[in-house]
């Protein structure tokens, strides 16, 4: 994610909690190093304040024809002033939950679907800022689809290369554990290869 558009949602998110008269609209949830929060809210949309989330994304649906819990979870490293569950802005109940474990102390915000569209619509530069940064996320994903394709050595090599330019806090340790998730390969292989 390029720095302009983090900074771009930084400000969104600090003009949203100026004007925000309802808590409900805007919520702040403090997470503990390794504290995790699970939510299957499609109302809401959340902001790392703060900190870096191990995200798991899992998708339930009758469409899915794997075994459950297996190849439908997604994991993904999200860091500052980005946006999770960007998803919920559509209209479509796609049954994702996620799982945000922080990898150092964080702080995410949780802002109200409704809330933010609102605010869209009186105020179009958020969001054009909001769809650049979905389609962003959207050619991520396609890179990553492909890269996936490949073999684990290529899997493993791109999720480091991806992490790299994720900019982590120095304070992140990033374990195998957390690398055999995101790049789908298992420990052992990470640990012969790195």
């Amino acid at each position: 994610m390029t720095e302009e558009l983090k900074k771009s949602m930084k400000q969104i998110v600090a003009e949203l909690q100026r004007n925000s008269l309802d808590s409900q609209w805007l919520h702040q949830i403090p997470l503990e190093k390794k504290e995790e929060y699970v939510t299957k809210d499609p109302t809401k949309i959340y902001f790392i304040e703060r900190g870096n989330l191990l995200v798991t994304k899992t998708l339930t649906s009758d469409a899915i024809l794997d075994v459950q819990g297996i190849n439908n979870k997604i994991y993904e490293i999200f860091t500052k002033n980005e946006l999770i569950a960007l998803e919920n802005l559509s209209d479509e109940n796609t049954n994702l939950a996620f799982k945000m474990s922080a990898l150092v102390s964080s702080e995410i915000i949780s802002i109200d679907k409704e809330y933010l569209l609102n605010y869209c619509t009186n105020k179009p530069s958020f969001l054009e800022a909001i769809l650049k940064y979905a389609t962003t996320n959207i050619l991520q994903y396609e890179e990553k689809s492909l890269a996936f394709l490949g073999s684990r050595e290529q899997r493993l090599s791109w999720s480091v290369e991806t992490q790299k330019n994720n900019e982590l806090n120095d304070e992140v340790n990033m374990t195998n554990r957390i690398l055999s998730k995101i790049s789908r390969v298992d420990e052992s292989f990470i640990s012969r290869n790195i």
